[in-house]
């Protein structure tokens, strides 16, 4: 499987502090022991942090802003979408910018045979989407990797073998959501610092740290326990932050506005309006925000831009009726870029305290053969920092390195791969995935997002919380689906 190429750890660090500067982590697996930084800011991010309703002190949830940071994007953009003439414009531009267009070598042919490609539903009919969990089979996924990378498909270097899987719960046996974890190489070294997601559990990737040590250390809240890579634990906290009835909520969708995403752009953000307004009918008493973040490429009117959270639904739905598709060119576009901002901008809640999920809706694969400052691989690292879980959408057009890129998000931090679904035509899904469609259940887009919500948010709040809609499924639901 793709590896990391004994990428020190002061460099994965390095690259980090590009994006936020206020975040750090420690990161003193065995040789580099000593070496230290500041633990997370509660908000993450560099854009300034909206102010408070009262002007509280630090650590007082924020107040939701909403707008658009650095002002509202210009969407059109009139010039034509084949790929050359973007290139020639920034090459005129000045010789320097020519690099960013450098997509790497061709990858060698692949032995895999092509499946149906897929296209989208007539206009206006209902989008249809599956779903898999690659963290219930850990050994296909890497058996997925493996395969791949022989066939000569190659995203950013990102190593999640012998992951270890660790549980925080309580004295009575109940997950600790937005525990903070510390991992050890041994008592005297230094440590990486995780943060749980909902249902009180994170995940520590040695091969992405560097770290080949054969037992390691967790500690939180006074508890700790120890294992060996590969291993699944139970961390019991002496002492965790008493849980709260207050329920606050991040939902960040990070949208592809591109022109290869015109046929659905327009029934996507019509599913992200039903599922906001679904999210609010299950969580009435939370504190509910919601903001996005759209990328195109670095030829495009613009590369990034981000919609603040925001508590008034009404104002996100005009400014997601705003979203056009335009620009783009190459297949591969900006994800890097607009997951980098997705983690800075937008203004999260103090970690410890919300619910903080993002879904990303796109159809290609970010381009990965170009030199980034923040390589999504460093915003994964980050999310597993900070306890954000990444659920990926892929739409049709889906080529094997973008389900392979959606999926590497989704299974690092303990999301779910989402597809579209078209029928008879196929799924969003590259020609060599595993995905069988004996794999997944189909149900519309909005009801199986809703109902990751609500898995969600009865993982955080240790209550069920059940969706608001009437999930018809299909096919026959497979077991977890």
């Amino acid at each position: 499987m793709t590896t990391r190429a004994a990428l020190p750890l002061r460099t994965i660090h390095r690259r980090r502090r590009r994006l936020v500067p206020a975040i750090g982590v420690v990161l003193t697996i065995g040789a580099l022991a000593g070496c230290s930084s500041p633990g997370p800011a509660p908000g993450g991010g560099t854009a300034a942090p909206p102010t408070t309703a009262s002007g509280g002190s630090a650590g007082a949830h924020i107040e939701p802003v909403g707008g658009w940071v650095g002002g509202r994007p210009d969407f059109d953009d009139d010039r034509t979408l084949d790929g050359a003439v973007g290139r020639s414009e920034a090459e005129a531009a000045g010789g320097a910018d020519a690099a960013v267009f450098e997509s790497g070598p061709a990858a060698p042919a692949t032995t895999i045979v092509a499946g149906t490609v897929a296209s989208p539903d007539p206009a206006g009919a209902p989008l249809r989407a599956g779903s898999v969990d690659d963290n219930e089979d850990n050994a296909g996924f890497l058996s997925y990797l493996d395969r791949l990378e022989s066939a000569g498909i190659a995203a950013r270097p990102w190593d999640p073998s012998g992951r270890i899987v660790v549980q925080v719960v309580d004295g009575s046996g109940r997950p600790v959501p937005g525990a903070v974890v510390d991992v050890r190489a041994d008592p005297q070294g230094g440590s990486v610092r995780l943060r749980a997601t909902a249902d009180g559990t994170v995940r520590f990737l040695p091969a992405v740290y560097g770290a080949t040590e054969a037992s390691y250390t967790f500690e939180s809240a006074g508890g700790s326990v120890s294992g060996a890579p590969g291993s699944e634990l139970e961390l019991v906290a002496a002492s965790p932050a008493a849980r709260t009835d207050r329920l606050a909520v991040d939902v960040l969708f990070l949208l592809d506005a591109t022109g290869s995403m015109g046929d659905e752009i327009g029934q996507l953000t019509a599913n992200i309006a039903t599922i906001a307004e679904n999210v609010a009918v299950m969580a009435p008493d939370a504190e509910l925000r919601f903001g996005m973040t759209l990328y195109r490429d670095d030829v495009d009117t613009f590369t990034t831009a981000t919609y603040r959270f925001t508590s008034d639904l009404d104002a996100f739905g005009r400014a997601l009726a705003e979203v056009t598709a335009a620009g783009g060119g190459d297949q591969p576009e900006a994800l890097d870029e607009g997951l980098a901002e997705a983690m800075a901008e937008p203004g999260w809640g103090p970690p410890e305290e919300t619910l903080q999920l993002i879904f990303v809706v796109g159809d290609a694969a970010p381009q990965v053969g170009r030199q980034v400052p923040v390589p999504y691989t460093d915003s994964l690292t980050d999310a597993l920092e900070r306890g954000i879980k990444v659920f990926p959408i892929a739409s049709s057009g889906t080529d094997d390195v973008a389900e392979l890129v959606f999926r590497q998000l989704a299974q690092a931090t303990g999301g779910r791969f989402v597809f579209l679904a078209y029928g008879a035509a196929g799924a969003a899904l590259g020609a060599g995935t595993d995905i069988a469609t004996t794999d997944y259940e189909e149900l519309s887009l909005d009801q199986l997002v809703t109902r990751l919500i609500a898995e969600e948010l009865s993982d955080w709040t240790g209550r069920t919380v059940s969706a608001p809609v009437q999930v018809s499924t299909s096919t026959t639901r497979p077991p977890g689906q």
